[in-house]
């Protein structure tokens, strides 16, 4: 159970996150996205380096000097530096993108990312908090304005990614990382977190 807990964990790491996010708006059909080739090539690279082999290269650095023991960063006091860090990483790849790109969703979105790891950050001084949740609440949140937005039936995705959250927030408690209440409002804030800046951006 442990390990089949570990594996989930590892898969939905929160840094892939926004990741799916920008593949569901080009590409599930639920936001009708008619991008060039070579733009889509961009977004997927530029997201890809900067929002999730920058953070998590940057985590052995931190194990060498012994700022956290594990990847997993199961104490409270460990979060702080790799999310701060993760803010920047995610602020970078929107700060780029919406330079360039014409698809105000994918900025939004993106957008939305940094202001939700950037309140992780200030919420971790203080509490620990599931990283994992946030980030499949933040998915939850994007589905849902669109489908409020452009009147898009997004029932089954919605549906598809609540069960898919329900594992993974499983999966953190079997292994022991959180409790319940941690699992439930790191959800909710990943979700607010998209939701407050979409609805204000429509």
């Amino acid at each position: 159970m442990i390990r089949a807990s570990n594996i989930i964990s590892y898969l939905f790491h929160p840094v892939f996150m926004p990741l799916i996010g920008v593949f569901l708006i080009l590409h599930s059909g639920i936001y009708a996205v008619n991008a060039p080739n070579d733009f889509t090539r961009f977004i997927y690279l530029i997201v890809i380096l900067t929002n999730s082999i920058l953070p998590l290269s940057f985590l052995p650095a931190l194990i060498y000097f012994k700022n956290i023991r594990t990847f997993e960063m199961n104490e409270r006091r460990e979060r702080f530096i790799p999310l701060f860090f993760t803010t920047i990483c995610f602020y970078l790849t929107y700060h780029i993108i919406a330079r360039v790109s014409p698809i105000m969703i994918i900025n939004m979105f993106l957008l939305s990312t940094v202001v939700t790891v950037f309140l992780l950050t200030v919420i971790s001084i203080f509490w620990k908090i599931s990283l994992h949740m946030a980030g499949i609440g933040g998915l939850a949140g994007m589905v849902v304005v669109l489908s409020v937005s452009y009147s898009i039936d997004t029932s089954m995705l919605l549906c598809v990614i609540i069960l898919l959250g329900g594992i993974i927030g499983s999966a953190r408690m079997a292994a022991t990382n959180h409790t319940p209440i941690q699992v439930l409002l790191g959800f909710v804030t990943g979700l607010a977190g998209a939701m407050v800046l979409f609805l204000r951006a429509g």
